[in-house]
């Protein structure tokens, strides 16, 4: 069973410092994993410069540090007493300096709060969303004001086999894996409800019916789009039994996962079920369908984001190789 060792909180400000520190906790507890909590403060250079010299800045910064360190061992004194854990408090650009300390400490999961309330409008471009595409561990980014347990986990999986020839290293097929085994781990430590769903379309159907120099017979396109319907639940079928052999059987028949196969574009149906099952958790590979490097968090992942209120896990193929030193 795929456990969280060594876990990293990003803590915001005030108003998400609740959230990221509950969840974050919570999650420590479960997997009795290490945790550190981080702060970046940012930087005020312009400002810094028009109003103060390099020595009052130094003593300003160094208050500021002692606030936020003090703040947020009061908010962990409230929320867990007797935990002991590592604060660090530093300044730059929030992402670069999380991925750095991430990679640094080696983290297997790091934790933060998106900070707007209506975070996923107006996510794209932003730091969140540098986090999400360049750290190289998973990376669960929280809804604002989400504290209680996760009851309801959706496991995205690509079950589609369009591009598969372009996948010689396996990638799509190995984060599906890996997207398995951490909604597992989550769900049996959460006590959730686990669903894995899973997209399938026949390409190039539209074309074959309506173009305007297609000549196929209706029943051969009924055909094509009906074996590939075959094959897509098949490949969903052969990953739920999977689990039993990379989780346990003992593991699969406690969380009863429920495979969902629907006809679409999964930019249209994951956030359909998301609302369909009361989904408060999404696991996700954020890799382009053909496994190419360059197409972390593609098209179809920022859809989904941009369209879904809930938590997100993001999870990268093994490999990934972050572009921050």
């Amino acid at each position: 069973m795929k456990r969280f060792n060594k876990i990293m909180c990003v803590v915001d400000s005030e108003k998400t410092m609740t959230t990221a520190l509950t969840q974050a906790v919570r999650i420590a507890q479960d997997h009795q994993a290490d945790i550190t909590f981080i702060s970046v403060l940012k930087q005020a250079s312009a400002w810094r410069k028009s109003f103060f010299s390099r020595e009052q800045w130094g003593e300003i910064h160094n208050e500021f540090i002692a606030k936020k360190r003090s703040a947020i061992e009061h908010k962990l004194l409230s929320i867990a007493p007797s935990l002991k854990a590592d604060i660090l408090v530093t300044s730059g650009i929030g992402f670069i300096e999380i991925i750095k300390h991430a990679v640094r400490g080696q983290y297997d999961l790091v934790v933060k709060c998106a900070e707007d309330v209506d975070w996923m409008d107006r996510m794209l471009g932003s730091e969140d969303m540098h986090l999400l595409r360049k750290c190289p561990y998973p990376v669960l980014m929280l809804k604002p004001e989400h504290k209680d347990s996760f009851r309801n986990v959706l496991a995205t999986v690509d079950i589609n086999d369009d591009f598969s020839e372009l996948d010689e290293n396996r990638v799509q097929e190995q984060l599906n894996e890996r997207v398995l085994e951490y909604s597992a781990a989550l769900s049996i430590a959460e006590l959730s409800e686990l669903h894995i769903g899973g997209v399938w379309d026949a390409y190039a159907e539209d074309l074959l019916r309506h173009g305007a120099f297609s000549s196929t017979p209706d029943d051969k396109v009924d055909q094509y789009v009906e074996q590939t319907r075959l094959a897509c639940s098949s490949r969903l079928e052969i990953l739920v039994k999977k689990m039993a052999t990379m989780l346990g059987k003992a593991t699969v028949q406690y969380l009863q996962p429920r495979p969902h196969l629907v006809k679409g574009t999964a930019s249209k149906e994951i956030p359909l079920m998301v609302e369909t099952y009361g989904i408060d958790l999404i696991v996700m590979g954020t890799v382009g369908r053909a496994g190419i490097t360059g197409f972390i968090i593609g098209n179809t992942a920022e859809s989904i984001l941009e369209q879904t209120q809930c938590s997100i896990l993001a999870i990268k193929p093994d490999g990934f190789k972050t572009p921050i030193e």
